[in-house]
């Protein structure tokens, strides 16, 4: 596939969000999205074609190589095919095809029954009156001219969960491969073809593209922006913050004794009893 890389005409790829250091925020890449589509009626030009069968475990390549006598004409067999997923429209191998069967159906139910086909039944003539092949349900019938049953096990036949993907699997190695006399001008065509169109967004001399709006774009400052948790932090610890695990706290009443200043400094404790027949005052404060 490299020489068909070769022919992509290239484009401009963004790579950042701005311009850093005068450094150009584009890359140069191939523009994959250019292609080609051979057309899908190929009757009027089928003389520059031949039928090809894949073989078993045979890539891309491998087919080149056997038709052209090059490897690197792959990516013709491909086009002209108009195959893109390789994965999905190539035939798989044996061990490929029953592995997908396991992990689409499961394990046990690769040999499951996935529809019911026809068989062929002709009349005493020898004519055929039902073609075989065809996809019907497990139940059908069919009546004789003479109003018989045609029985089921030579009517109807069961059709596996493999030997349906077998088939399809099948139907994908037969494909048409251009003549090699053909394939100089479709090379040339095909260089034509991908080109870019003449445009403001395309050196006619390096056929390669970039956006004018991406141009504009690239000549825009951006300054850097800076981040820090400074003042962001409070220093000063809370009291809804702070560990008070390792402390007690008890709910008695204050106490004060005699002769003891208060905080402001402007009363002493005095002590006064006064009796009655009932109750003792004490602890009682006076202005010094």
């Amino acid at each position: 596939m490299s020489k068909y890389f070769s022919y992509l005409p290239d484009v401009y790829v963004r790579s950042s969000s701005y311009r850093n250091n005068n450094v150009d925020p584009h890359v140069l890449a191939k523009n994959l999205f250019r292609r080609i589509k051979i057309r899908e009626n190929l009757d009027d030009i089928i003389l520059g074609f031949s039928q090809y069968t894949i073989g078993n475990n045979q890539r891309p390549d491998g087919v080149a190589f056997d038709f052209y006598g090059n490897s690197g004409y792959d990516w013709i067999v491909l086009i002209v095919n108009n195959i893109i997923n390789l994965y999905s429209e190539w035939p798989m191998t044996e061990d490929e095809l029953y592995k997908m069967c396991e992990e689409t159906y499961g394990t046990t139910k690769v040999e499951n029954t996935h529809h019911w086909e026809t068989q062929r039944i002709t009349d005493m003539r020898g004519r055929t009156v039902v073609k075989d092949g065809m996809e019907v349900p497990e139940d059908w019938t069919y009546r004789r001219y003479d109003g018989t049953f045609v029985e089921k096990d030579d009517l109807v036949v069961p059709v596996t969960n493999y030997e349906y993907e077998y088939r399809l699997n099948e139907y994908k190695r037969n494909i048409y491969l251009l003549k090699e006399d053909y394939v100089p001008n479709f090379i040339q065509e095909y260089q034509s073809l991908v080109r870019y169109l003449p445009g403001d967004e395309v050196d006619i001399e390096t056929q390669r593209k970039k956006s004018m709006g991406v141009v504009e774009e690239t000549y825009t400052g951006v300054k850097p922006t800076y981040s820090t948790n400074i003042g962001l932090t409070s220093n000063i610890e809370f009291a809804s913050q702070a560990d008070y695990s390792s402390k007690e706290f008890t709910t008695s009443e204050a106490t004060i004794g005699e002769g003891q200043s208060l905080a402001d400094g402007s009363t002493t404790v005095t002590t006064s009893t006064t009796s009655d027949s009932n109750t003792t005052t004490t602890n009682q404060y006076g202005s010094s």
